[in-house]
């Protein structure tokens, strides 16, 4: 079953880049991605230092499987997702509402992966502790792919409110 779990993993990754970011943007979201995967090798860090979490170690490869997959490929590939097919001048409702959906949907399949598989145990986080993390680490990957583009647009209408 978990196996079968990594698997779909990566078939959905590399089908969701594939078909949900527009061949144009491929470049946005390529950098979009290795963003991500920066910020999270930077909080898994003190993450698993502190027990915050922790990867069950197994027999290897098994103990290296789900990290890799997750904090590596699949959660930076829908962050590329998103990032890619955000807009920049909708309502500020509208794109906090896009942003906490996102997260929330990512705190659902990891609780999901935690609670009924043996890939992942939280350690001293709870499920709302996770959800905060992943929305630290998508704010801070958004913050800084803006930063890099330096899309005036996004820039005036996250920062001003204006469009």
């Amino acid at each position: 079953m978990e196996c079968l779990i990594l698997v779909a993993m990566w078939l959905f990754g590399f089908l969701g880049f594939i078909l949900f970011i527009p061949h144009k943007e491929w470049r946005k979201g390529f950098l979009a991605f290795l963003m991500f995967q920066a910020i999270v090798w930077l909080c898994d860090m003190p993450s698993f230092q502190f027990g915050l979490l922790s990867a069950p170690v197994r027999v290897l490869p098994k103990a290296t499987d789900l990290p890799l997959t997750i904090n590596y490929f699949f959660y930076p590939v829908l962050f590329s997702i998103f990032y890619v097919n955000k807009r920049a001048k909708g309502s500020l409702w509208s794109r906090i509402t896009y942003f906490f959906v996102w997260v929330s949907i990512i705190t659902l399949f990891d609780v999901v992966i935690e609670r009924f598989t043996d890939l992942l145990e939280y350690g001293l986080l709870s499920w709302w502790g996770m959800w905060i993390y992943i929305w630290l680490l998508f704010f801070v990957s958004q913050v800084c792919c803006n930063w890099f583009f330096k899309d005036k647009a996004l820039f005036r209408a996250e920062i001003w409110g204006t469009k």
